[in-house]
């Protein structure tokens, strides 16, 4: 699985660890991180020894957690191998390569949607053709199975900020010498330094309580408790995952979220995952800033093509097996279109909108950037006021939402209408432009 890997310094993910086979051998090559999950809480309990627990259930893993991560390689289940690889290829950060086992038969005889899916998966962006035969017919689980290798390289399709260039050299700690007025970026930056301090001398403590109760037969080693499931020993990954909280607190606070699309958090997670050289100052919280809304234009172009290919994608004849819809075309976006798995059941029984899923997510990315193409900001103080509660909506009534109405369905689609013409085609022609794709004068 891992020929031709250069595992050292990479970050890899192991989405099913078992006992934690895979990740002892990663970490004995010197990866830089393992990433796990594992379902079985006794074998979950072993392996957080030894990799970053994410969690019990992969297939709730979200491009987030995921974002600074090399490599995927996985011995999924063989009973849901497929769904498993392509949820790894959807949450992959782009450059990734994914490795992964899988029954043989799941890509030889392609009879469901899902295994027809990924076989055009393989062909567009793998490979598939190493039989490894039944090879685990002597190992500690027989499978009884023949087994192939699956490897998937996710290509680099969009424009990557790359933050690392802007850091500035560290600066003197702030003092409060006389009245310095009240600013929240200062406060959060002493409460880093002051706290870095603290976890220093918490450290000393311990070890001087160590040495006083080793000779009468107790001892226990200093760990700090982040949160559950998440300690720290040195004081190094106390500092790391410090600033990965302050970073997130920042923007937060600043409301980053609500102007920038969703990949340009995942660029941001993936800078702060592998930012702990940089010195946490107020110069380069700034500067951060600075970036995000310097390249605002480039970042909502992205998100634009984005969803243009996501909607586009669910055309009726569409290659990769996905649901389709004729009300969809394949050359630009309808004033109606259709989209799968965004409306579901709330507990009451009435309509509840999947907020947290990538269909939605591609869709607020969307409602974000006609918000700048069209300079308007009123419609993301709409999206902020349409939060439904659970059971206050009905399938198959028109909702006002921004730039579109939208109606739910329970098979969990959800249709969208254009509620401004000339928006509709300003979207289709700036798309068209950053593509390179001729329209007619008239849509």
């Amino acid at each position: 699985m891992l020929q031709g890997i250069d595992v050292t310094d990479k970050v890899f993910l192991e989405p099913s660890a078992g006992k934690g086979n895979i990740i002892d051998v990663l970490n004995e090559r010197n990866a830089k991180q393992v990433l796990s999950f594992e379902k079985d809480q006794t074998l979950a309990r072993s392996i957080q020894h030894t990799s970053t627990y994410l969690g019990n259930d992969f297939l709730k893993c979200t491009p987030d957690q995921v974002s600074h991560v090399d490599y995927i390689v996985m011995n999924p289940p063989f009973s849901q191998d497929e769904q498993h690889i392509l949820h790894a290829w959807n949450i992959a950060p782009e450059g990734c390569e994914i490795v992964a086992l899988c029954n043989s038969e799941t890509v030889k005889n392609q009879y469901s949607t899902y295994r027809k899916r990924l076989g055009t998966i393989i062909a567009d962006y793998g490979d598939a053709t190493t039989d490894l035969k039944d090879c685990f017919s002597t190992s500690e689980r027989k499978t009884n199975v023949n087994v192939s290798l699956v490897r998937l390289f996710k290509p680099v399709t969009s424009e990557q900020y790359d933050y690392e260039g802007f850091f500035l050299e560290d600066e003197p700690e702030y003092t409060q010498e006389g009245v310095i007025k009240y600013n929240e970026i200062r406060t959060i930056v002493s409460r880093y330094i002051a706290a870095i301090k603290c976890f220093a001398t918490m450290k000393e403590n311990a070890s001087v309580m160590n040495e006083l109760i080793s000779p009468i037969g107790l001892k226990d080693g200093f760990q700090y408790a982040l949160n559950y499931n998440n300690t720290v020993t040195t004081q190094a990954d106390f500092a790391k995952e410090l600033q990965k909280k302050s970073w997130q607190w920042i923007f937060h606070k600043m409301n980053i979220e609500k102007y920038v699309t969703s990949s340009v958090m995942k660029d941001v997670n993936k800078f702060v995952e592998t930012q702990s050289k940089y010195p946490f100052t107020m110069k380069n919280i700034y500067r951060m800033i600075d970036i995000i809304i310097g390249t605002r234009s480039q970042t909502m172009n992205r998100s634009l093509v984005d969803a243009f290919d996501k909607i586009t994608g669910h055309y009726h004849d569409n290659r990769y097996n996905l649901e389709g819809w004729k009300t969809n075309s394949h050359y630009l976006i309808g004033k109606k279109f259709i989209l799968p798995n965004v409306s579901k059941f709330s507990f009451s029984g009435g309509l509840k909108f999947e907020w947290g899923g990538r269909n939605t997510e591609h869709l607020n990315d969307l409602q974000k950037a006609l918000s700048f193409i069209s300079a308007s900001n009123e419609e993301l103080v709409k999206l902020e006021q349409f939060k439904p509660e659970e059971g206050e909506l009905e399938f198959g009534a028109w909702y006002d939402w921004g730039f579109f109405e939208i109606k739910g369905f329970k098979k969990g689609t959800i249709h969208c209408k254009f509620k401004d013409d000339k928006l509709w085609e300003l979207f289709n022609r700036k798309v068209s432009e950053i593509k390179g794709f001729p329209l007619p004068e008239k849509l």
